[in-house]
């Protein structure tokens, strides 16, 4: 598993040594007379110790709890919850964690203490990227980042960012979370804050490291690594020791990649991280399961699932089933791989249930797979077992003999038989498993499109009305003498008018109002009657369409060719479409052909936008296919054929 080191705001790290600061730090305490001061004081030694020497970071954490509590200094408290959210991230205890970052939270909004707040968010952010709510952890971390703009924290705001980038990255999206990184290690630089920029490294060469390019990867390690050793930065050398064993492991260099790995869990137990510890010993695992050698793989990955376990670290359980699984699987063993792979079905249906519909589709592609294939290996393995028979003997000699041959003939059949039906049963299960995360996926997206489309109507298209009523009210009331005002009024009129059709026109697209009523072929008329017919000539011809279709597949066949249509009006600069849909007792097919500039679709990067994999998970989950047949200047033809 990757290891991501979250960005504690917590932990300002200046050029000079780490010892000098606390040095100085120490004699402003012998000197405070204040109470509030040694508390602060306390606190802040904590926070330099905090990667260090975890013990004697604790030993000053308690003194600042015990003056701040003797006092009821509320800044203090508060900022004292904020360390301990943090302190109970690296520990792996997540419930603990967000019982501080609320109590945090609840402090300094009750005391007004904006900065104290934002850290407060953050923390909150880490736990629910720690725990797989990746919409929450946004929602969380942009709330903190408007606060530390609006107060113009550059530390708070680097920090941010870099939170931002690892959720994005553990959400599937490398783009944003590359973008995010490297401003996070622009301002960490420029504020030469040295925990922000290993972090932000770090989370780059993970990003390279999972796009293929390990040598850049490694330059990023290389960078992080320097600067760990100069800051005496120790939690920033596991997560440097980590990705370096994870790329010598994905270039199959295993030696180099098990020495990263064991120096990296020397450091997690000197913290006291089960998190940590847990995705190391799997990391271990993985690097033994690529050696073969399947037994010490799984020894390692069942002590990484039983720390993921006791510190409720859904992630790393799911995925510790799932590399089970597939352990028992290369060792033969259906019936376990079996039993693993159900409770990482179960793991995983629990995650999409406790996230909201907006994080499932972010999280569409995770499900993506090439199930052709799973479902020819199915049908190979089923077939098998039904030409398995038993082999009547054909002679009576030495009938001892014989039916002890027989006895023994039969055993290993039944033996092979439910062996090949216990893998076939573990593959009918993964299959469908995909399928019912695939609906989930498509539903969830259906339905966020209902809400976007409810909220641009009623929510932005009513205010934009409003808007242009009291315009008009306005320069009704208001003489406009010079030719040049007149003229700005009715420009600012007609803005407005149009951004009201725009809104109206982009509600309609998301969800049309006679999708349920009329059936496909009338609302793709519909649609197309809203497109500018000078710029684009759509001729739509649809045949067989008297019945209506089944709700999924209509709703599922319209988004199709809505998505197709769009692709041509943003990329094909064409001036004519051609549309033919068509049904018969067999099959739907849709053949939508333009005049369009085409493309090369041989090259892969063709088939990488959003709307492409949108347009294939849903022929996916339709059992259909679709072709493309295009060449740069000859137009593009789709076919798409689907079942009745």
């Amino acid at each position: 598993m990757r290891k991501l080191l979250l960005i504690a705001l917590c932990i300002p790290v200046i050029a000079f040594a780490q010892n000098k600061k606390i040095d100085s730090l120490k004699q402003v305490l012998a000197d405070a007379k204040a109470d509030t001061t040694k508390a602060n004081v306390y606190y802040k030694i904590a926070l330099e110790l905090q990667r260090m020497d975890p013990a004697q970071s604790q030993k000053m954490i308690d003194q600042a709890m015990a003056i701040s509590q003797k006092i009821k200094y509320q800044k203090g408290l508060a900022n004292i919850y904020s360390f301990m959210a943090i302190q109970s991230s690296f520990k792996g205890e997540f419930d603990a964690m967000k019982v501080y970052a609320e109590k945090c939270l609840q402090l300094a909004k009750k005391n007004n203490l904006p900065l104290i707040v934002a850290k407060g968010y953050s923390s909150l952010g880490v736990y629910y990227w720690q725990t797989g709510s990746y919409s929450e952890a946004i929602k969380n971390h942009l709330a903190a980042l408007a606060l530390r703009e609006k107060l113009k924290d550059t530390t708070g705001i680097s920090s941010s960012l870099g939170n931002l980038a690892l959720v994005y990255f553990d959400n599937r999206n490398p783009k944003e979370a590359e973008r995010y990184a490297l401003m996070g290690l622009a301002l960490g630089k420029k504020i030469n804050n040295s925990t922000i920029m290993v972090s932000c490294l770090q989370l780059l060469a993970n990003v390279y490291g999972e796009g293929g390019k390990f040598e850049k990867a490694l330059q990023m390690d290389a960078e992080a690594l320097a600067i760990c050793k100069q800051h005496n930065d120790t939690r920033g050398l596991s997560q440097v020791y980590s990705n370096m064993a994870n790329c010598y492991t994905a270039m199959k260099q295993y030696d180099k990649g098990l020495k990263y790995q064991l120096e990296v869990l020397k450091l997690d137990q000197f913290f006291g991280d089960k998190k940590q510890v847990s995705d190391t010993y799997m990391n271990i695992s993985a690097i033994y399961t690529e050696k073969k050698d399947y037994k010490t793989a799984l020894d390692w990955m069942k002590k990484g699932l039983q720390l993921s376990q006791e510190s409720k670290y859904k992630q790393g359980e799911k995925s510790g089933w799932g590399s089970i699984s597939q352990i028992y699987e290369r060792m033969g063993d259906y019936k376990n791989a079996l039993a693993a792979h159900q409770k990482y079905q179960s793991i995983s249906l629990d995650l999409i249930n406790e996230n909201s519909n907006k994080q499932i589709a972010l999280m569409q592609t995770k499900f993506e797979t090439v199930k052709k294939e799973q479902k020819i290996s199915l049908l190979n393995k089923e077939n098998t077992i039904q030409k398995l028979s038993i082999t009547k003997q054909k002679t009576t000699i030495a009938i001892i003999v014989g039916l002890l041959l027989v006895s023994l003939l039969v055993a290993g059949l039944i033996y092979n038989r439910n062996k090949l039906k216990q893998k076939a049963l573990l593959q009918a299960q993964m299959l469908k498993h995909q399928d019912i995360l695939t609906k989930a996926v498509i539903d969830a997206e259906e339905h966020e499109r209902k809400r976007i489309a409810a909220d641009l109507h009623d929510g932005v298209g009513q205010l934009f009305s409003a808007v242009k009523m009291n315009l008009s009210g306005l320069f009704d009331r208001i003489a406009l003498p010079r030719e040049e005002d007149r003229f700005l009024a009715e420009n600012t009129m007609a803005l407005v008018d149009e951004s009201c059709k725009e809104v109206r026109v982009i509600s309609h697209q998301m969800m049309p109002n006679m999708l349920l009523r009329s059936g496909i072929a009338s609302d793709l008329k519909s649609f197309i009657e809203k497109i500018d017919s000078d710029s684009l000539k759509i001729r739509l011809e649809t045949t067989g369409f008297k019945d209506r279709l089944e709700s999924n597949v209509e709703t599922m066949l319209y988004r199709i060719i809505q998505e197709t249509i769009n692709n041509v009006i943003k990329h094909a600069r064409a001036t004519q479409l051609e549309i033919i849909l068509k049904r018969d007792a067999g099959e739907i097919s849709a053949v939508i052909k333009d005049n369009g500039v085409g493309f090369d679709t041989d090259k892969p990067d063709g088939f990488e936008g959003i709307g492409l994999k949108n347009i294939l998970t849903r022929i996916e989950y339709l059992r259909g296919t679709i072709k493309y047949n295009s060449a740069p200047g000859k137009g593009t033809i789709v076919t798409v054929n689907v079942p009745a």
